[in-house]
């Protein structure tokens, strides 16, 4: 059983596509959908962020900062989207 939960664990901490996808992860925070992006030149990340929940397109996605690791991007939304 705990086998299956640290496996289940380990799932959540990899990134949603290989390495050739400039998609590094998504996923919900709150009432957030977030994406974290790899810039063109691979030197640099960006957040896209849009609301989910009732009306999650009543709204265009939200290009957000430029950050150095996909967790900086992660703790600005953390932080700024609660």
């Amino acid at each position: 059983m705990a086998e299956h939960f640290l496996a289940a664990l380990n799932l959540l901490n990899a990134p949603v596509l290989n390495n050739t996808s400039p998609l590094v992860k998504k996923g919900n925070n709150r009432d957030y959908s977030y994406e974290i992006w790899n810039t063109e030149d691979s030197i640099g990340y960006y957040l896209k962020v849009s609301r989910s929940g009732k009306h999650p397109f009543s709204q265009a996605p939200q290009i957000v900062g430029s950050f150095k690791t996909p967790q900086d991007a992660f703790n600005y939304l953390d932080t700024n989207y609660r």
